[in-house]
């Protein structure tokens, strides 16, 4: 008998261990009726296993952590890990509901909206900027967009509108958080799209990094699935608080289901960091119980010069697009060393 939902993630050694911890500790201490979920974590690729101690956690926590070497093809880019985890999942975990979360998330109140209704197989939230996406024919990026609709057999146009500055643009979710009806096969679609995408080599112009986000986004509207969104509590971008459009900010944070929190914690100066965030009232328990967690699982580990000279990359790489080559972070990197 198949069980009604089920969480997957994925942990590497490394930093990936204390944010799966956090997660799956958010999870069984603030998602009420779906508390006891199982979780099931995946090291996807041939290396060094997580820690002992991480491993007893998960045993505490009833994780259940596996080293398959599925990723194997595409060693080298971790987010690969995404779709293969994903398709291995849904081939092999007997539940009705599936949903994929990164390691950068943590819940404070149950996600309701994971039990799909009849109709539903997929519920996402949109990406929170343009970033790759694009608006449309006119725009730079539209020729991805276009060999990805071409390459995949896309035959409806889906559009979709950004959080951040409330952009059009072409259908493009966030493959951070992604809940599917396990007998739509969408993560095994999604999983060989991906292979053949990478295998082609088509990558947006930024670089390979948003490739299996898009390629996941580019397979819903090839399947021509009925995706609804999650609301704007799910998955909250904390660091982008300050962007988003006036009615998306929330203002408590017991109004919150989960957070999505990027590299937030990565840095010393995180506590400074959320202070600065506009009209959000952090005057709760779950708000401290968040902050305690990070202290005690040991997260920020790297200063502040990191996080600008990534801003300072960044612009380098911009520049090179117009012959421009300027390294100032190589020199500030010199100077940091002296």
């Amino acid at each position: 008998m198949s069980i009604p939902i089920a969480f997957i993630i994925c942990t590497e050694p490394g930093r990936l261990e204390a944010q799966s911890l956090m997660l799956a500790e958010s999870i069984r201490k603030f998602c009420g009726e779906l508390k006891d979920t199982p979780i099931y974590s995946f090291h996807p690729r041939v290396g060094e296993p997580i820690s002992k101690q991480t491993q007893k956690a998960f045993e505490a926590l009833q994780v259940n952590h596996q080293q398959v070497p599925i990723n194997q093809e595409f060693h080298e880019y971790y987010l690969a890990n995404k779709p293969l985890a994903c398709a291995y999942a849904e081939q092999n975990i007997d539940a009705e509901i599936l949903v994929f979360l990164d390691s950068d998330k943590c819940f404070f109140s149950e996600p309701k909206e994971f039990l799909l209704p009849v109709n539903c197989n997929a519920r996402l939230r949109p990406e929170y900027g343009q970033g790759i996406g694009s608006t449309g024919l006119r725009d730079s990026q539209e020729w991805y967009w276009q060999k990805l609709y071409e390459v995949l057999g896309v035959k409806r146009e889906v559009f979709v509108e950004t959080p951040i500055g409330k952009k059009r643009i072409r259908a493009y979710w966030n493959s951070g958080l992604v809940v599917v009806r396990r007998s739509a096969g969408i993560f095994t679609a999604w999983k060989e799209n991906f292979e053949k995408v990478m295998r082609l080599d088509i990558t947006p112009p930024q670089g390979i990094y948003f490739v299996e986000q898009s390629v996941l986004s580019v397979t819903l509207c090839a399947l021509e699935e009925n995706v609804e969104h999650l609301p704007a509590n799910y998955s909250y971008p904390l660091p982008l608080h300050n962007r988003l459009s006036t009615e998306l900010q929330i203002k408590h944070w017991n109004d919150i289901i989960s957070i999505h929190y990027f590299n937030l914690f990565f840095y010393n100066d995180w506590n400074a960091q959320i202070k600065k965030f506009k009209k959000l009232n952090m005057d709760s328990e779950k708000y401290l119980w968040l902050c305690q967690e990070v202290v005690r699982l040991k997260m920020p580990r790297v200063s502040v010069l990191h996080r600008y000279m990534l801003v300072i990359r960044r612009m380098e790489q911009k520049l090179r697009n117009f012959n421009l080559d300027i390294n100032l972070s190589g020199w500030i990197e010199k100077m940091a060393k002296l």
